[in-house]
């Protein structure tokens, strides 16, 4: 047959000549194609002509090896459509369905995107001019990047977004630095600073770039038949500066008002940057998740392992996990057992081990054994994109409390406006003059504009932040302190948050006198957590080592080694069973009582008891007063922890926490929140990457500064020492933060509503309402610096 075209493509699995053989018939069986199949580069290859330009010759391919249990490459190609409606878009994928080399075909309206799936072998430039070819709109390949890339890009364009923020404040800062001389001068002389055409020279770019966004959020806001602060703003200052600028042709410079336009541009400028700094932080949270996942993995293909982008791990791959690498996706252990550190999921120190048909998930950290895994789930399907789904879904659903000068602006607006015109008409009406008329009624927006409504919030919050961050507090937004004054509950995790989140040594009893000397020789070599936590101890108690031989560790019951040709060994009771050695009648002998739900380490050696253990993650020595100081408050505390029912318990009764949960994942953490957030605004507070979704979902987040980078990310406040107490502080912060707050937005709004009436009547040009605005604004910001004398202690 005359060949149309030729593609090659990788077969993994084969073990033998008869396999490529039968591969090869079973190939050959499909209409329009002739194959061969060589078992030595492990490839096929497909002769394609007329016949086959109809048939679905990817997906009986695949057919084939699946039925074969042989594997292959797949990829996705991405394009870029032309789409007008929405039954264009079925339009084209039935179309680049019709192609022979194509698995799958989704489009995506809203982004006008398609994905196509085939065999990565498949995809070249031929196939990219076929499909675009084929499409009734206009396609353009979009060349696919790793996750790590979109990451990195999306990292590249906020810092972009952020040099930008800076560089548009501080050429609004610059300009304006001349007009808050000039306003000073006026304190002491009559005598203009600034020329009047120089007045314009520096306040047309404040305007007109600077305030440009101003004039987009009104434009956007009328359009959509409401008012909101932009509209004040444009109004005032659009009022102002044209005003100005009228009379500046028209030869007057005695009622110029360039600086206001230009002050009152620039301090709401700083405001706005202020809120960009809090929204961006949030946003950070998501990116130090996603930085968790592994860039590739290892992959059997076929006869050997071959590293490839974690986006083309398939499920049910065969994947090698090296000592100390990161789980890349998740799976089930089909050889080999080790123990994994799954902090990010369940929030202990503890790691767990985990053994053939155990299942691990991606993100997790292997700890000293090889293990080989299936996996059951991948990219947008494993553990770990779930917990960076929930944190994105909990941060959207957060619904801040509506800012007062918004709710109020939506009326605001249109009175002012509406006071301006009949202040215009009323003056013109009565006296004739226009001039007049117009300077009154400029002098009613100018008044008006929202200056000391601006800066109402932003000012207290930089001086609260910045005292909260003297106090070791770092407050990132401003509905933290909308919301802190008025929680009901506080809900703490436990490990790294009330206690240390180490492993340690507790409840030491040891009935032989080189009890130590031989424990530190038995765990010295071990890089487990519990025998560096003995050599830590050891070490401050001065101990030599005793020279311990043969020494073998037993994954999930201790170690055992030789001492003076007899047993020594360290564990649990089933290593003790393993070596006949009868716990209770050892314990008995030492006339001792244990808690079994605790996690206690026997020491044996010749197969006496020689002392025991308590493994334990002890509390902040800060704890319960935390606790106590929240309770003082009004407050009540909720426990909520990856660890187990009895030592929860325990530390919920030892801390004065009368409402606690144990064994929580991620999900139901999350759920528990819910259900407090019902009727009442919840606190969290926590460390771990496990802890993420429940802080985007709570009311009020806050993050141990010793904690992981994503919880800190994610958190709303972050605690820059490991001490708790500092959470009531935060909280008699926000409290005082918030007072100021109402107390800025009850003057602006009374200067308001007092200086625009007086405006209107003739008593106020637009010079006197510049200055009194800027009293007003002088007022707001003398307020927010009183905090400074807030008592915390």
């Amino acid at each position: 047959m005359t060949a149309l075209q030729q593609v090659t493509f990788p077969v993994y699995g084969m073990n033998c000549a008869s396999c490529a053989s039968k591969l090869t018939t079973a190939f050959n069986e499909i209409d329009g194609i002739e194959a061969n199949v060589n078992i030595t580069l492990e490839k096929a290859t497909l002769s394609i002509d007329e016949k086959a330009l109809n048939t679905p010759i990817a997906t009986e391919v695949v057919s084939v090896l699946q039925k074969k249990g042989y594997q292959t490459d797949y990829q996705q190609i991405s394009f870029e459509a032309d789409w007008s409606c929405s039954s264009c878009v079925e339009t084209t994928l039935n179309a680049l369905k019709k192609h022979p080399l194509v698995l799958d075909v989704k489009g995506n309206f809203a982004t006008q995107m398609v994905h196509i799936e085939t065999l990565e072998s498949f995809i070249n430039d031929q196939f990219i001019e076929q499909l675009v070819a084929l499409s009734p709109y206009k396609l353009t390949h979009k060349v696919a990047i790793t996750s790590q890339q979109q990451l990195q890009k999306k990292q590249q364009q906020e810092q972009k977004k952020q040099r930008q923020e800076k560089l548009s404040l501080g050429f609004a800062i610059a300009l304006s630095l001349p007009f808050w001389v000039a306003m000073i001068n006026m304190a002491f002389s009559d005598t203009p600073l600034l020329a009047p055409w120089l007045e314009l020279a520096l306040a047309t770019p404040l305007q007109f770039i600077v305030g440009a966004r101003f004039y987009k959020g009104a434009w956007n806001s009328i359009k959509n038949f409401s008012a909101n602060m932009d509209v004040l703003v444009i109004l005032g200052t659009s009022a102002a500066y044209f005003f100005s600028l009228y009379m500046l042709l028209e030869g007057s410079t005695a009622h110029l008002y360039f600086e206001t336009s230009a002050l009152v541009i620039v301090l709401i400028r700083l405001g706005k940057y202020l809120e960009f700094r809090a929204k961006q932080a949030s946003s950070k949270a998501v990116s130090a998740l996603s930085q968790l996942q592994a860039i590739d993995a290892l992959v059997k293909k076929g006869k050997e392992f071959k590293r490839v982008l974690i986006e083309h791990v398939q499920v049910n791959d065969l994947i090698q996990i090296a000592a100390g690498d990161k789980v890349p996706v998740d799976g089930v252990i089909v050889e080999g057992s080790s123990y994994l550190d799954e902090a990010l999921l369940t929030g202990e120190s503890r790691p767990i081990l985990k053994d053939i048909d155990d299942n691990v998930f991606a993100g997790t950290l292997n700890g000293d054994g090889v293990l080989l895994i299936k996996s059951t789930a991948v990219n947008e399907q494993t553990k770990l994109h779930q917990i960076i789904q929930l944190v994105e879904s909990a941060q959207m659903s957060k619904a801040p409390i509506l800012q007062l000068v918004d709710k109020i602006s939506s009326i605001f607006v249109p009175i002012v406006l509406g006071i301006a015109v009949i202040t215009f008409g009323a003056w013109w009406f009565t006296g004739g003059d226009f001039e007049q008329a117009l300077m009154h009624s400029v002098a009613v927006l100018v008044i008006a504009c929202p200056c000391a409504l601006g800066l109402a919030t932003p000012t207290a919050m930089v001086v609260g932040t910045g005292l909260a961050a003297q106090k070791g507090i770092l407050i990132k937004d401003i509905n933290t302190l909308q919301l802190a004054h008025k929680l009901d509950h506080i809900a703490f995790d436990k490990t790294g948050t009330l206690t240390k989140g180490q492993v340690s040594l507790d409840n030491i009893t040891s009935f032989h006198h080189d009890f130590f000397s031989l424990l530190l020789g038995l765990q010295q070599a071990s890089k487990h957590p519990i025998a560096k936590a003995v050599i830590e101890h050891a070490q401050s108690l001065d101990t030599k080592a005793s020279e311990v031989t043969d020494i073998q560790s037993i994954h999930g019951e201790g170690i055992h080694g030789r001492f003076n040709d007899a047993d020594l060994i360290a564990g649990n009771s089933k290593l003790l069973a393993r070596f006949d050695i009868n716990l209770t009648e050892q314990l008995a002998i030492h006339a001792v009582n244990v808690d079994q739900a605790q996690n206690i380490i026997y020491v044996c050696y010749q197969q006496t008891l020689i002392g025991y253990f308590v493994i334990a993650d002890q509390l902040r020595p800060e704890s319960k007063e935390a606790i106590e100081d929240l309770h003082k408050l009004g407050l009540s505390t909720i426990l909520l922890s990856g660890d187990k029912q009895s030592v929860v318990q325990a530390m919920s009764k030892q801390l004065g926490i009368s409402t606690f949960y144990a064994e929580q994942t991620p999900e139901q953490k999350l759920q528990q929140l819910s259900d407090l957030q019902q009727d009442s605004l919840v606190a969290m507070v926590g460390d771990g990457v496990n802890d993420a979704p429940a802080l985007a979902k709570a009311d009020v987040s806050i993050a141990m500064g010793g904690g992981s980078d994503v919880a800190k990310q994610t958190a709303a406040m972050t605690l820059m020492r490991d001490d708790p107490r500092l959470i009531a502080v935060a909280i008699k912060l926000s409290r005082a933060t918030w007072s100021t707050i109402r107390q800025n937005l009850f003057w602006a709004f009374i200067f308001n509503t007092l200086a625009i009436p007086a405006a209107a009547f003739g008593y106020l040009n637009p010079t006197i309402a510049a200055i009194a605005m800027t009293i007003s604004s002088l007022t707001v910001l003398s307020n927010s610096l009183l905090l400074k004398r807030t008592r915390l202690k």
